[in-house]
């Protein structure tokens, strides 16, 4: 690990730590946080202006001590690697990217509180090019999975439709946990991306078509090893009514005969079930509620039997719809009798 002197800075900010000298820089986050048996990916990036290495996807991690150089991962020399994190880490290195990025799998207890950094091409990049162990993340073990984030887009309306979309951030992009949704999933779409604090986030977005006022969405992630965790977010949505009908076979009456006139309204929420009412009050009526087979919609209908009097001639036969918290709507024909 030698090479030449050069004049060397360090730039510190709250979520990542930025090194460089006239001729290097690393960047990568100051702590991480991995999940306990999961995966932890560390991001990792280098760039160099002078003194280019030998084997830029050269890349060996170590433990940070006050002595000596313990091996974390070397993907050359797997026998060197110190016992705790033997078979358990894998550098991801490129050239072309100059990435210097280490995964680690199966996250123990014993990776707590873990002083690490990288050094690129450690046979020919020297500390004096470049001190790489100043440059170096903690890692935080924590035994809870985070709960993941829902987030609903859309006009909260039964019988219209909503984006949703579960979130969950980690630091085990090589093995991304799964998102379930207690919700049939309509075009649904699941997306990976980085975040610059060293984080990953994982998306399910659906549709969900409201059929209801009240409806409770949840989402559950589950890591790899096994940690999982839910959440949940309750809809209020806005119910609707439609306008009130009347309707006959004929809008012609002869006097004496009974003819079926009906009285129909639809509505979204089953709540609003309304009560139906003639101006003919003394004439049979019937009332029949039911939910449309599709959508989010419910009928009710009153059916009339109404016989023409003499009189009946130009009068307007009204029916009057009264819902529950005191809304009522009405609709009417003209009665034409014929003789």
């Amino acid at each position: 690990m030698s090479g030449s002197g050069s004049f060397f800075l360090c730039f510190c900010s709250l979520a990542y730590i930025l090194c460089s000298s006239s001729a290097w820089e690393v960047k990568m986050p100051r702590n991480i946080k991995g999940l306990l048996g999961s995966c932890l990916v560390i991001p990792c990036s280098y760039d160099y202006y002078q003194y280019p290495p030998n084997r830029p996807d050269r890349v060996v991690w170590y433990q940070y001590v006050s002595r000596g150089y313990p091996i974390v991962s070397d993907n050359w020399n797997r026998n060197d690697v110190l016992d705790i994190f033997k078979g358990r880490t894998h550098v991801y290195s490129s050239s072309q990217h100059r990435t210097c990025s280490l995964l680690i799998k199966r996250v123990t207890l014993a990776d707590h509180s873990q002083k690490l950094y990288p050094w690129v091409d450690p046979e020919n990049v020297g500390w004096r090019t470049y001190p790489f162990y100043d440059t170096t993340v903690t890692v935080e073990v924590v035994d809870k999975a985070d709960t993941p984030v829902i987030e609903i887009f859309g006009n909260m309306v039964v019988g219209q439709s909503v984006t949703v979309q579960c979130t969950v951030y980690h630091t085990c992009p090589t093995y991304p946990p799964s998102l379930r949704l207690n919700i049939p999933l309509r075009n649904e779409h699941l997306t990976h991306s980085p975040l610059s604090d060293g984080r990953s986030k994982t998306m399910l977005t659906t549709t969900l078509f409201i059929e209801k006022e009240y409806q409770t969405v949840e989402c559950y992630v589950q890591h790899r090893g096994g940690r999982s965790a839910l959440a949940s977010k309750t809809l209020t949505s806005q119910c609707s009514i439609s306008r009130l009908t009347v309707s006959s076979a004929s809008y012609e009456f002869l006097e004496g005969d009974p003819n079926k006139v009906t009285c129909t309204v639809s509505y979204t929420c089953y709540r609003n079930i309304p009560t139906l009412t003639w101006n003919y009050g003394n004439m049979p009526a019937s009332s029949d509620t039911s939910k449309l087979s599709r959508g989010a919609q419910w009928r009710t209908v009153s059916t009339l039997t109404f016989t023409a009097s003499a009189n009946d001639d130009g009068r307007s036969l009204i029916c009057y719809a009264r819902f529950p918290g005191g809304q009522t709507k009405e609709a009417s024909i003209t009665l034409r009798e014929t003789y």
